[in-house]
């Protein structure tokens, strides 16, 4: 969905319960209330439990793809302890857009290993316990923990030939943009979307929710209807969005403390 679509969807669970209509900045602050639970409700879930970090992760990495980006693909030169190496990234070389680190793997000679989490509490007390050394014989194992100067990850290779850092990032923030009638001329190339019914623009007709780039030719205003511009989608998984639609309508309920209506919504999706 785009946003306007997205408007229309929680317009149609507060319609449901027979509410009150909301301004858009409202809906706008409901959506991504909505957006950042769900996003944090999904990350959590993979730290429950023990396991392999990549296995944890998996289903996050599959739910919030379009979140997941590598965070830096390092060529570490490994310092040898008399057990180990290990190599670092400094905190200060973060994305601005990094919200969490979901997993880590390092590469020798094509193979991967994949690296467990560990707290920095335990970081001095695995070398001496026989399951959890650092080894790449049997079951290979590597661990990486952050701290105030960054990722460390201790592993077995000498000299691995890169590290590579899976994290998620910040979603954008959804916005519906500014609305126009036939009266104001749009930037030639500029995305507009349709919020009324129907529009017509330069011979053509669009339904509510449909996305038209703006030209020159013949002109650069509505014949009718109503469209946004200056909007922003975000970039979350499109399969969230029904989930965020009934959230954030929830959410609107609450902050009129319409609590029937809420749970009246709450009940036709779970």
């Amino acid at each position: 969905m785009n946003i306007v679509e997205l408007h229309e969807r929680i317009r149609f669970w507060t319609d449901l319960v027979q509410s009150t209509r909301f301004e858009a900045s409202d809906i706008d602050n409901a959506i991504n209330a909505a957006m950042n639970d769900i996003v944090e409700q999904k990350y959590y879930s993979t730290r429950k439990g023990k396991g392999d970090s990549f296995q944890r992760t998996q289903k996050v990495r599959d739910e919030l793809r379009t979140l997941v980006k590598i965070l830096a693909t390092d060529t570490p030169g490994a310092v040898l302890t008399n057990y180990s190496g290990y190599s670092e990234i400094p905190y200060n070389t973060y994305p601005v857009d990094y919200k969490y680190l979901l997993c880590i793997a390092i590469y020798k000679s094509g193979v991967a290993y994949n690296c467990w989490p560990i707290t920095y509490d335990r970081v001095n007390s695995f070398p001496s316990n026989p399951f959890r050394r650092v080894r790449l014989g049997g079951f290979p194992k590597a661990y990486y923990n952050e701290s105030a100067r960054g990722i460390t990850i201790t592993h077995a290779l000498t000299a691995p030939d890169k590290a590579i850092y899976y994290y998620l990032s910040q979603a954008t923030q959804w916005a519906y943009g500014i609305e126009y009638g036939i009266t104001h001329s749009f930037t030639n190339g500029q995305n507009i979307i349709i919020t009324s019914e129907s529009a017509v623009y330069n011979g053509g007709t669009y339904l509510r929710g449909t996305e038209v780039v703006a030209q020159p030719i013949p002109s650069l205003n509505l014949t009718s209807g109503t469209a946004v511009s200056n909007f922003v989608n975000s970039d979350v998984n499109s399969n969230l969005h029904e989930m965020i639609a009934r959230q954030a309508a929830v959410n609107l309920m609450i902050t009129i403390q319409k609590f029937d209506q809420a749970k009246a919504i709450i009940e036709n999706f779970e």
